[in-house]
């Protein structure tokens, strides 16, 4: 099933909001118009009215017919209102105009997929990425064809490649987590759903995947087991050979490690615990994190969002982050802390407000980096 969100794109916000760029070779009077009209389009498109749009965007079309940007909106309506074949016949003629970047193949591309014509998304699909190489948006759109036909290496390649590409594209990150969160290899999922996390920090999928994270590091620990204790990846992860040689253990591996000393003062005489609690697995993250510091993990591997943690720890705030990172594995337990601690964290928050993980460049969170 096609998973494509159907939303108002920025571009069209963007334009409309300041149209004299777009608009510069029109009549101010027409200009003034086509731009009323847009917007009263777009209000109709936030309230889920496609159908009432399609004849507004008329009006503006005609007024400025070579706009190229209102005639995307108005494809954007006809997907709404389920109506692909009008989309396509739209699309066909503006999906390359520059002025659309990467959208244009995307859209055309998701009425196909809509229409289960999946060889002719495809190829809309490689042909945006030929042209937009740095799409971290048709990375995805890729990497989602891949995973629906059951190839998750192959998923999984191209939504890396995404993060790399356009790193702050949240919905690779977001599938990344997804997809690793069915396998065995959890430490990717909680890697890249912290990361997603820290780039969108207030939707519906951040509530998803921060009980997910907090999941994820539940499932990969049976503290007390004497046999099996920890397990983040499976074993075939653990034996790949770090780069550098025999000598040095692989991230993974380093991860799993300092996982297992840093989880010790939890662990219970002849007693398993399959869960801890947010408190108690903020208190782990966090000797973790010295732990990983002391054994000298942070120079021999290279993870952005270590660092993070690092430099969150050397600045006060890493518990208190923690607390915000899984705030939704259990949502009663996060209430009575924030109750109990409601100044703190709201002084917290501010100082997060301000002070974000940097997306500025590609992160390295311990697979595939270059």
């Amino acid at each position: 099933m096609k998973t494509y969100q159907m939303q108002i794109s920025l571009l069209i916000l963007v334009m409309i909001f300041s149209f004299g760029r777009g608009l510069a070779q029109v009549a101010p009077d027409v200009a003034r118009r086509a731009d009323s009209a847009a917007k009263k389009a777009v209000e109709m498109m936030d309230n889920n009215l496609p159908e009432s749009a399609l004849e507004v965007w008329d009006v503006a079309i005609k007024l400025v017919p070579y706009y190229v940007p209102y005639k995307y909106e108005k494809a954007v309506c006809y997907v709404m209102a389920k109506k692909y074949q009008e989309a396509v016949a739209i699309l066909k003629g503006i999906y390359t105009d520059k002025t659309l970047g990467d959208r244009g193949y995307q859209l055309l591309g998701n009425c196909y997929d809509f229409l289960e014509d999946t060889s002719a998304s495809y190829a809309v699909y490689s042909d945006g990425l030929i042209a937009n190489p740095k799409s971290g948006r048709l990375h995805f759109e890729i990497g989602q064809r891949k995973y629906l036909q059951k190839d998750r290496k192959g998923a999984h390649e191209f939504w890396l490649k995404g993060t790399r590409a356009e790193p702050r594209y949240a919905t690779n990150y977001y599938w990344l987590a997804r997809s690793y969160s069915e396998t065995r290899d959890r430490l990717w999922s909680a890697l890249f759903g912290e990361a997603f996390l820290n780039l969108e920090r207030n939707t519906q999928r951040t509530r998803e995947i921060s009980k997910l994270v907090y999941d994820m590091w539940n499932l990969s620990m049976r503290l007390g087991d004497t046999l099996d204790p920890i397990n983040f990846c499976t074993e075939e992860t653990l034996e790949v050979p770090d780069k550098r040689g025999p000598d040095v253990m692989n991230f993974p591996t380093a991860f799993e490690f300092t996982v297992a000393q840093a989880s010790q003062p939890f662990i219970i005489k002849d007693s398993v615990i399959k869960g801890l609690s947010i408190e108690k697995l903020v208190d782990l993250r966090y000797r973790f994190t010295r732990a990983w510091i002391s054994s000298g993990n942070d120079s021999l591997h290279t993870n952005d969002l270590l660092r993070w943690s690092m430099y969150l720890q050397k600045q006060g705030r890493l518990k208190e982050y923690l607390w915000w990172l899984y705030s939704y594995g259990d949502i009663r337990e996060m209430n009575a802390y924030f109750k109990k601690n409601e100044e703190r964290y709201d002084v917290f928050l501010v100082w997060f407000g301000e002070n974000q993980l940097s997306f500025d460049k590609p992160l390295c969170l311990g697979l595939g980096c270059q």
